[in-house]
């Protein structure tokens, strides 16, 4: 029997790797245990292998060796399928059985006797949040022993007090602010008590000490290994076995790397891959090249060649892609990375701004980048106390990384404060903190143009730094420069015009907080696959009224402005029509000013913040925050995930104006019913649902092409350019796939227009994208550019690895194929002339001539082999014979041979070239056309959003909204006619949605006081109107009979009672929050609900916020309001306001009349008054209870409770009825002494007495 917690498991890939890794590089001495001598790279578990592969000769490897007495352990066949490979074992030292402790890194282990193997255990690793600096177990650590297997606590690591108590390279310790995590100042002389530190140790070492925050994936062979406290991490999360020995050590296969790199950056962690860029025979020519000063190099150069993290991973060959599956159904698994410069503004005293306007506290420079797409976008904006714009962001964008300033002057308390809240809600969310000082890491390649291209100017570098910031783009080259002759502002001409407008517009924080992503992508190694797309757009936070824009970034307002109207396909329809209501003068203004006025025209969106996003679950429920129940979830019906993108684009912005409104809505209908329906439904199931992320993948074809706009292409001084990978085969199949996917893409999507050919279109943005360019559309006619790249690029010739550059892709490599062809000729015309001419006897010779060595890697090419009975010429060199006597046969070589031979080599280095990056040259020409792709891309996705607004208006119940004018004159309105709740099909007790009218506006009444029980559908009633608001100015048909509305300019939520904690926010200070920010910021134009204002008060002080909140909203906003409150006194006291309707949601209470009063005896009690009906409809007037004991009695409270509730209840009311009471009779006394008839004051007193 073998008992499993003594033996050790090595994952393999086939049978032929048992005996892997007879390292290549003999020169090399990699085992950072030095248990390998210098003649191998291989780990001491090799031998062990070897030693052993005699037991298991005759195991068959399909199957796993698992013992009948382990536990816990999974099925064989289950593990195998989940990892793709196979697992080897290796046998302890000792075969003595020993138990598997439960240990961690945080609990003591206690050490092993002598004659007792160590048990193997799992380390806990350190959290999330300070896995930046590994610390060591509580208390002393435990003991190793050298060529054994250690348990968890007990490796060389775990003794090494610079690790205990780490400082940074600059000496700093974790309690210092400015403390560096990335860095660690190495102490080898301590590490050499505990071992040797040989070439090889000292290269992970040196890597590790600028990367200490990171896990090394470090490449030996065709193994990654993970050692010391990387390979506690590995056996944690990834559920690996230490190697024997006194070093931590773990390792998988390099065709693992993509499943194993995924699971470590989901767990929260960094990952740098360290190849191998150098093989052994470039380390043999380097040792000859070696001056005599220095040691000799003994260990192939590695460099590290990519770092991953939660939000930048590009997903390319070598990674796991299956993140992206969810990803592209609309969850946001794999977020951007948003970077955040934050300065505090100093205090104001300046009120002159009104009641309208909120002082900004600060103000915020973003950059989020989109590293699946190549995205950048960046903004700057101010924002209040509440940092109610960053929450914004926040919610639309769900960032996966974050980026904030370290240090004494870095982040804020409350932005930390907020970015806290949201990782609570958002768990995939990671923070990091780069310092305003921050060392960038050396790089270790051999060539030192490499090296130039790979660092910053200076090891010590400013991520924040405007100045140094722009520098480094010039440097770079990551944009097109300037023509020659002009200077720095000039030279930005060429640079996307939303960096022009910031730089130009000295947008400061937005430029600061970009210097921060260029300095972590340049640290991650992929600057060049994101900057080089050229992508970068511009991002304005919600437009409000109550808050300050930041003056320093108006320059990217038209910019912005533009970019989201091609978004919404505004521009691309305007082009076949043109709009009267732009023109023309503005009716005379009588209620609002001439800048209210303005402003409105300035409006493209309504806006919704990230409180409205939540309180009205648009993008998640608020339950289990998915998108399930979500309005998001109703309307998405996309097939593609760019489409699917665009999509939740709209909702997140819904169209103000109202013909962009109706233009979008017309093709909406139009794909509803008739022929147009028709064809779509068959677009969506045969194209568009063919049709993956064409965007990505655009994106992964233009990294693959190696195409920059840097005049000396600095991605081939890139580490992977020189990575030594042996799984090069499955990564060439990759790239070819995602190649070949992308072709197929196209293929399918460029068929669509004929789909709707024949059809007659009404709507003019349909017709737009369902037309060819050649027919006035805007679809482009990929068909002629597909053709030549699926005639000249054959997949399964390029995924077996002998795909050949055809004519037309390179140049040089023609020019070399040309040369060869052109050698060889002349080469047979020399055989010709010297048989004819110089060679006796010719017909011998003509016979016998044979050319040898003629293949591609043969030495001395073109020997000519000639019967030594043949006479040459003496030009004619012999360079060996074979055979004797008559059968001798002579080698020659002569100077025109020898010449025409060299010119070969050089044509066949040439063309070898050329082959090498032959696919690279097929992707960097299909690049060259992306600007054609990119338009077929953003077409689709136009059509698949129209398709899926189309498809969840098809829906039963659904009617199109009537968009109607609102001049400065009029009154905005909204009027429902038996509107449902588009998320809420049935009730809590199963039943249809009972449907509800609403008029707003009409009559002159802006709000709406809405009463009713508790639990009687007030709440929900407001979040439909709001819902149905947001359908219908996306261009969606709504749930209800007839709706009609003036397009809503934003909306305010006050809904629910929740606090933030992780903010330092009560529960009563975010429902004032909240209310503070509407009547700060809601035009006329804006759409306000507000729910039980004031409950979290006493009921004086609620109610007397509640009361004034409604002034405000009256006589100030005067926009449209749907106010639900219990407190009677405020219904009481608007009642007769004309501007104001009071409504409640009615229900049935069986018993005794609800608005008598009880006498308290319980005895008398109807048993049916305990009953009540909600009926969820809206009636007119204030309802006269809230029912609030009946809802207790439905919640389970006990009856003796519920007693004593209703008498005091009674009680309360009796008492309020007096006060009441005495307040009427004071107020008529005074009202007659004030008119002078004293007569009728004193008979008024008088009945008093």
């Amino acid at each position: 029997r073998v008992d499993l917690s003594t033996e050790q498991f090595r994952i393999v890939t086939d049978k032929r790797s048992k005996k892997r890794r007879i390292q290549e590089d003999s020169e090399e001495e990699f085992e950072l245990e030095d248990s390998c001598s210098e003649g191998g790279e291989e780990s001491d578990y090799e031998h062990d292998e070897a030693a052993h592969d005699s037991d298991d000769d005759d195991e068959d490897e399909n199957q796993w060796m698992v013992t009948d007495d382990e536990e816990g352990t999974p099925k064989p066949t289950e593990q195998k399928k989940k990892l793709g490979f196979k697992v080897t074992q290796v046998k302890s030292a000792s075969k003595t059985p020993a138990k598997k402790p439960k240990s961690s890194l945080t609990t003591p282990i206690r050490p092993p006797s002598v004659s007792q193997q160590p048990p193997t255990s799992k380390p806990t690793v350190t959290p999330l949040e300070r896995r930046a600096s590994p610390t060591q177990p509580q208390g002393s650590p435990l003991p190793y022993v050298k060529d054994s297997l250690n348990p968890a606590g007990s490796h060389v690591h775990n003794h090494l007090k610079f690790l205990q108590n780490p400082k940074d390279s600059q000496g700093r310790t974790k309690d210092d602010p400015n403390y560096d995590p990335h860095t660690l100042r190495v102490n080898y002389k301590e590490i050499e008590n505990h071992q040797k530190v040989s070439q090889a140790n000292r290269q992970w070492w040196d890597i590790k000490s600028q990367y200490f925050d990171t896990v090394l994936l470090f490449k030996t062979g065709k193994f990654y290994e993970l050692y010391h406290m990387d390979a506690d991490i590995g056996v944690q999360v990834l559920d690996f076995n230490y190697m024997k020995g006194h070093v931590a050590h773990a390792g998988f296969p390099e065709v693992s790397y993509g499943i194993m790199a995924e699971r470590l950056v989901k767990a929260g962690y960094k990952v740098a891959r360290v190849e191998q860029t150098e093989t052994p025979e470039m380390l043999k020519e380097r040792k000859k090249k070696k001056n005599r000063t220095g040691p000799t190099p003994n260990v192939v150069n590695r460099e590290v060649c990519s770092v991953l993290t939660r939000g930048t991973r590009t997903f390319c060959y070598l990674d796991d892609t299956s993140a992206l599956a969810t990803m592209e159904s609309g969850s946001s698994c794999v977020g951007p990375l948003l970077s955040i410069r934050e300065v505090l503004l100093p205090p104001s005293n300046d009120d002159s701004s009104g009641d309208g306007y909120v002082h900004p506290v600060c103000e915020y420079g973003v950059t989020i980048v989109d590293a699946v797409r190549a995205t950048v976008t960046i903004g700057q904006f101010a924002d209040d106390v509440l940092r109610s714009r960053m929450n914004t962001l926040l919610a639309a964008f769900e960032p996966s990384e974050v980026l904030v300033q370290g240090g004494e002057n870095g982040a804020s308390p409350a932005l930390q404060s907020l970015l806290r809240s949201v990782q609570a809600s958002q768990q995939n969310m990671s923070v990091e903190r780069i310092h305003a000082t921050e060392q960038f890491p050396k790089s270790s390649a051999l060539d030192s143009n490499a090296r130039r291209k790979l660092e910053r100017k200076s090891a010590t570098v400013h991520p924040w730094d405007v100045k140094e910031t722009l520098d480094e783009l010039h440097r770079k080259g990551y944009y097109p420069r300037g023509s020659r002759g002009q200077q720095d502002q000039a030279s930005i001409s060429r640079w996307p015009k939303v960096l022009q407008a910031a730089v130009e517009g000295n947008a400061e924080l937005a430029l600061s907080s970009f210097g921060a992503v260029l300095f972590y992508l340049q640290r991650n190694l992929i600057d060049q696959d994101i900057l080089g797309m050229g992508t970068v757009k511009a991002y304005i936070p919600p437009s409000s009224s109550g808050t300050a824009k930041a003056s320093s970034i108006a320059a990217l307002t038209n910019v912005v402005t533009q970019q989201e109207r091609e978004e919404d396909s505004v521009s691309l329809a305007a082009q076949s029509e043109i709009f009267s209501s732009q023109g023309g003068a503005a009716p005379p203004v009588e209620f609002e000013s001439d800048e209210i006025v303005l402003q409105e025209r300035e409006i493209n969106h309504m806006a919704l913040d990230g409180t409205t996003l939540q309180n009205l679950e648009v993008l998640f429920n608020s339950q289990t925050n998915s998108a399930s129940g979500s309005l998001w979830a109703k309307i998405n019906f996309a097939k593609t995930p760019h489409g699917c993108r665009l999509l939740r684009a709209w909702l997140l912005r819904p169209l103000f104006r109202k013909e962009d409104i109706e233009r979008r809505a017309d093709a909406v209908e139009e794909l509803v019913s008739g022929a147009a329906a028709v064809a779509i439904e068959e677009t969506r199931k045969k194209a568009l649902s063919q049709c993956g992320d064409i965007e990505r993948l655009l994106t992964r074809v233009h990294s693959m092409s190696g195409v920059t706009s840097s005049e000396d292409d600095v991605s081939r001084f890139h580490p992977n350019e020189r990575a030594v990978l042996y799984e090069g085969a499955t990564h060439t199949k990759r790239k070819v796939e995602d190649f070949s996917k992308v072709l197929n893409y196209l293929q399918t999507v460029s068929s669509i227009p004929e789909n709707f050919a024949g059809i007659d279109i009404q709507s003019p943005l349909l017709q737009k994208l369902v037309r060819l360019i050649s027919d006035g559309g805007c679809f482009p006619d990929v068909t002629d550019e597909l053709d030549w790249f699926f005639e000249n690029f054959d997949v399964k010739e390029a995924a077996s690895g002998s795909f050949e550059p055809f004519r037309g892709v390179d140049e040089a490599y023609d020019e070399a194929c040309d040369a060869i062809e052109r050698i060889e000729r002349e080469l047979a015309d020399y055989k010709d002339e010297m048989c004819n001419h110089e060679l006796k006897p010719s017909h011998v010779a003509r016979s016998k001539w044979k050319f040898i060595n003629t293949k591609v890697d043969s030495k001395d090419k073109y020997l000519i082999e000639l019967p030594a009975s043949v006479q040459v010429p003496e030009d004619f060199h012999m360079k060996g014979k074979r055979g004797k006597d008559d059968k001798q046969v002579n080698k020659y070589s002569t100077p025109v041979v020898e010449q025409l031979v060299q010119e070969l080599e050089h044509a066949l280095d040439v063309q070898r070239e050329g082959k090498s990056r032959g696919m690279q040259l097929i992707f960097a020409k299909f690049d060259e056309k992306r600007h054609l792709w990119a338009a077929a891309a953003q077409a689709t996705a136009l059509l698949d959003a129209l398709g899926s607004l189309a498809q969840a208006s098809s829906r039963p119940g659904f009617t199109r909204p009537k968009i109607l004018e609102c001049p400065p004159d009029g009154m905005p309105s909204i009027r429902v006619v038996q509107g449902r709740h588009p998320c809420v099909d049935t009730t809590h007790s199963g039943g249809d949605f009972i449907p509800n009218d609403l008029v707003l506006g009409e009559a002159a009444e802006k709000v709406l006081l809405l009463s009713g029980p508790n639990m009687g559908g007030k709440s929900t009633l407001l979040r439909q109107t709001c819902l149905l608001a947001i359908l219908a100015q996306i261009g969606c048909f709504v749930p209800a009979l007839e709706c009609s509305l003036t397009p809503v300019d934003r909306i305010y939520t006050r809904l629910g009672a929740s606090d933030r904690i992780l903010q330092g926010h009560s529960t009563f200070f975010v429902e004032l929050s909240e209310t503070a920010c509407a009547l700060r910021g809601a035009t006329r134009r804006s759409l306000v609900i507000m729910d039980e204002l004031g409950r979290g008060t006493s009921t004086f002080d609620g109610c007397a916020i509640a009361s004034s909140a409604v002034k405000h909203l009256v006589e100030r906003n005067r926009c449209l309001t749907l106010f639900a409150t219990h407190y009677h006194s405020v219904l009481d006291e608007w009642q007769n306001e004309p501007t104001v309707r009071l409504g409640h949601m009615e229900c049935i209470v069986e018993g005794s009349d609800p608005t008598a009063a009880n006498d308290g005896d319980e005895e008398m009690e109807d048993e049916r008054d305990h009953n009540i009906t909600f009926l969820y409809t809206l009636g007119t007037g204030a309802c006269p209870k809230s029912f609030g004991i009946n809802v207790a009695r439905l919640a389970g409270l006990p009856e003796p409770i519920l007693a004593n509730a209703k008498r005091a209840s009674a009680s309360f009311e009796a008492e309020l009825s007096g006060m009441e009471n005495n307040v009427s009779v004071s107020q008529r006394i005074i009202d007659t002494i004030e008119s002078g008839n004293f007569e009728e004051a004193e008979r008024i007193w008088e009945s008093l007495q």
